[in-house]
């Protein structure tokens, strides 16, 4: 799926919407479901690469804070 994150964000709003649909169709259903699951895919390998540029605050014994990597 193209797009940016809040894209796939806001389409899995859209899925989870019109699944809630008590007038919704199995095909149709499980067309959106599938859907769904590979917006999710994407999201998260996203947010995988993401966190791994994320870094953390720590905190040190002297009561200062310094920014590290999170892959430290």
């Amino acid at each position: 799926m193209t797009g940016s994150f809040e894209q796939r964000l806001k389409r899995l709003e859209e899925i989870v919407g019109e699944l809630e649909s008590e007038q919704i169709e199995l095909e149709r259903a499980l067309a959106l479901f599938e859907e769904g699951v590979a917006c999710l895919r994407t999201a998260a390998e996203e947010l995988g690469k993401v966190e791994a540029r994320v870094q953390r605050l720590v905190e040190r014994a002297d009561g200062t804070f310094e920014v590290t990597d999170v892959r430290e």
